[in-house]
């Protein structure tokens, strides 16, 4: 059978399915998932071009980085300042990673594990030991470690040391203890003064000079929040702050910034806002610029000030409905929508925010419409468009997903989402070349976004490297590790791998 005759069988499954199973995801990875059963992999994407060459200074690096967001530093063997860290920098045994206030990293180690590091974080890698053993020192900070498969890895704190033989963790290190929580897998935590076992779903607490003891968490993932991802709901554009040395011109050069992927200029160039500044939206744009970086208690705070001066204030409304989607209160999340879109029914972002939260429900056709009244409203709105074109894919209109998405790239070319989206589009006609570029370009604009991530691992699939394309799609995974659909497709790349 050709490639058009599986297109057009492909655009009738998907039609017939029932709501529920489309609605459980975003259209891009809905569509994916059925795209590799009944193409095949090997059908989905051409080879895209190989990433810049890494910064190395040994022969066998231990760590690369895989995604940097706002202010991340290293410090190499044998240097004496901190430099900033970029794109598939690779790391040496020695070497050692900052990250800063309002920032994030993802690194993936030589055994296949990904760490992804919290702000304020510091740590240092080590020699690889026996069995491929990945040996880290967490000095201060937070880490989420990762591995779809059983994986070695030991951290040494200051006041414990875990040995895991697991796939899923979350670890973190004060002034005076070390926290550990294992989701899935086992760790033995184990200092002078004793040792401990854990499993998945059990956490523990070590203080100075104490053993390791056994911690009651009613929801253990809840500290890993500031890990997952927050689909952007919010399109501001520069032109609507004045240019200028106040407040408004600071915010106008902090969007610029944020629209070429640049978040640490994106949050120094609103530092020095007055603290007595009362306008809505500087607290929304910072709100939703602090998601961006997970900082989701940080944009709470904002997100309530907002609210004390006006209570009906839309985009606030559109903002809580996301973060709501993203942790899984699926009737919060709509009684908020619904709220957004009575208080101001001419508001796309409302619009928009009602379309997630419908879609989290299994309402297709109720987050289609709202998105079609989003861009009616306004059409001018690069995000708006964008998400349009995912629930086009979602229904297997893949030439309305097209027109969608280049309509939002016509709009926003530097907004990730819109070239994510528009990868997808290209990528279900089969149009591999312009898929490869936009997903690219979504890669470089918002590292932490996992669907472009797992459009190049797919393309490295497409090329015969199932070992490499499978390290995509983890990384992918590492990046929203919530993202139970992405998990879903890693699976079915190991079942080609035959792992």
């Amino acid at each position: 059978m050709g490639i058009i005759q599986h297109l057009k069988k492909l655009v009738t499954t998907t039609r017939e399915l029932s709501k529920r199973r489309r609605a459980m995801t975003s259209g891009c990875l809905y569509l994916l998932r059925f795209m590799g059963s009944i193409l095949g992999l090997s059908f989905l994407i051409t080879l895209l071009a190989p990433p810049a060459s890494p910064a190395e200074t040994c022969e066998k690096w231990v760590a690369k980085v895989v995604s940097v967001q706002g202010t991340v530093e290293s410090l190499r063997v044998g240097e004496t300042e901190w430099q900033p860290v970029q794109l598939n920098d690779t790391y040496c045994p020695g070497d050692q990673i900052r990250v800063q206030e309002t920032s994030r990293a993802d690194v993936t180690l030589i055994n296949q594990s990904v760490l992804r590091l919290n702000e304020n974080t510091t740590m240092t890698f080590e020699e690889v030991k026996e069995k491929r053993t990945s040996l880290i020192e967490l000095l201060k900070g937070a880490i989420h470690f990762f591995s779809p498969g059983p994986s070695n890895l030991e951290v040494n704190t200051p006041f414990i040391t875990a040995g895991i033989r697991g796939t899923e963790f979350f670890i973190s290190v004060e002034e005076d203890k070390t926290f550990l929580s294992v989701f899935e897998g086992k760790v033995l935590a184990e200092n002078k003064a004793g040792s401990l076992t854990l499993v998945g779903g059990q956490s523990a607490v070590a203080e100075a000079g104490k053993a390791p003891v056994l911690r009651v968490e009613v929801r253990p993932r809840d500290a890993v929040r500031w890990a997952l991802y927050y689909p952007p709901v919010l399109y501001i554009r520069p032109d609507e702050f004045q240019a200028g040395t106040d407040w408004q011109g600071m915010v106008r050069k902090s969007i610029e910034f944020y629209l070429k992927g640049d978040l640490q200029k994106a949050f120094e160039s609103i530092e020095k806002v007055p603290r007595d500044i009362r306008d809505p939206r500087l607290f929304v744009y910072r709100a939703s610029l602090l998601l961006a970086v997970g900082r989701v208690d940080e944009a709470e705070v904002d997100i309530e000030q907002v609210l004390s001066l006006d209570p009906h204030y839309s985009p606030t409304l559109g903002l809580q409905t996301i973060i709501a989607v993203v942790q899984n209160e699926k009737d919060k999340a709509l009684k908020v929508a619904q709220r957004a879109v009575e208080v101001d029914p001419n508001s796309a972002t409302a619009r928009v925010a009602l379309s997630y939260a419908q879609q989290a429900r299994f309402d297709l056709e109720g987050a289609r419409a709202s998105l079609e009244k989003a861009v009616e409203l306004e059409p001018e709105n690069a995000l708006a468009w964008a998400r349009l074109a995912e629930l086009w894919l979602s229904f297997g209109d893949l030439d309305k997903a097209l027109k969608a998405a280049q309509k939002a790239v016509s709009l926003e070319p530097n907004l990730s989402r819109t070239q994510t989206v528009l990868g997808y589009a290209y990528l279900t006609q089969v149009k591999t070349k312009q898929a490869k570029e936009a997903f690219e370009k979504a890669i470089v604009l918002d590292q932490a976004d996992p669907l472009p991530r797992l459009g190049l691992g797919l393309a490295k699939i497409r090329e015969g490297d199932l070992d490499e394309g499978g390290r995509d799609i983890e990384i992918a995974a590492s990046l929203d590790p919530n993202n139970s659909v992405v998990r879903s497709y890693l699976g079915k790349t190991y079942f080609e791998e035959k792992r």
